[in-house]
């Protein structure tokens, strides 16, 4: 099984990059880090991170295709990659509003966007010709990098199972997770990583799990006995300091990770 967790870029890049420092040393599997826009950059994080780590993947979650162009995410993903021998995840989705509302922002079609952006970046990333895009003589050589979809609502998800290698699910509710991998595996079976909003300091949002963390630990326990996801983690919501938080969430995850281990065994 994998664990992993996904960063709100507020800290510090410094801070960031030393948190996916640690968590690699960790053993934690996967570290996915938002891009919201005019905060800290994902890309460039990861980027300082690949050669600092020898395992952990690094993951963007998610950016939009309507905040940077496809292609320019490609050939930016392509190059992270290569700096870490292989170990990028291409997350995309439409975008909240944080990410989106600074620059008055919107968007009439959404699904057909991530589609869009879906068939450039590998057009891109594989060096093949398509409507829009013709390989020029100074492009990177070809890199296979895996692109998931982030997204809540069904034509998303059915988008992510028709055209992405995985999805990224975050901020459900108990009562949803179900509806949505059903949708996320409506034309083919993809990875699913399966990331809960968690607070350690309390919180009355219903998306979000809440408690100490033998109380987290025991919720996301039974969240992957019954799923058995591609991988599993908590998406950090409080704003604590980057060290506390990875500090708890390493405490949550290595007793995930023991139960899981016997669950999958």
């Amino acid at each position: 099984m994998r664990t992993g967790v996904w960063l709100y870029p507020i800290a510090t890049a410094h801070e960031l990059v030393d948190a996916v420092v640690r968590l690699d040393a960790c053993g934690i599997d996967e570290v996915w880090i938002a891009d919201e826009g005019v905060a800290r950059e994902p890309f460039s994080i990861l980027a300082a991170a690949a050669r600092e780590t020898s395992r952990i993947t690094l993951a963007v979650g998610i950016t939009s295709p309507l905040l940077r162009h496809p292609g320019a995410v490609a050939a930016t993903a392509k190059t992270v990659d290569e700096l870490s021998d292989g170990r990028v995840i291409l997350g995309w989705g439409v975008g909240g509003n944080e990410s989106l509302g600074p620059f008055s922002i919107t968007s009439k079609r959404p699904v057909g966007v991530v589609r869009d952006a879906l068939t450039m970046a590998k057009a891109v990333m594989q060096g093949n010709p398509i409507p829009g895009y013709e390989p020029p003589s100074h492009r990177s050589p070809p890199r296979l990098i895996r692109q998931f979809v982030g997204a809540r609502g069904p034509q998303l998800n059915r988008l992510a199972s028709e055209s992405a290698d995985g999805v990224f699910l975050s901020g459900l509710t108990e009562d949803e997770i179900p509806t949505v991998i059903s949708q996320a595996h409506s034309v083919k079976t993809i990875d699913v990583a399966l990331y809960q909003s968690v607070s350690f300091t309390g919180s009355s949002n219903e998306r979000c799990i809440a408690g100490r963390a033998e109380e987290i630990e025991a919720k996301m326990i039974n969240l992957n006995a019954t799923y058995r996801p591609f991988s599993i983690g908590l998406a950090l919501v409080d704003r604590l300091p980057i060290t506390e938080l990875v500090d708890r969430s390493l405490e949550v995850l290595s007793s995930v990770r023991s139960i899981g281990r016997q669950t999958y065994d």
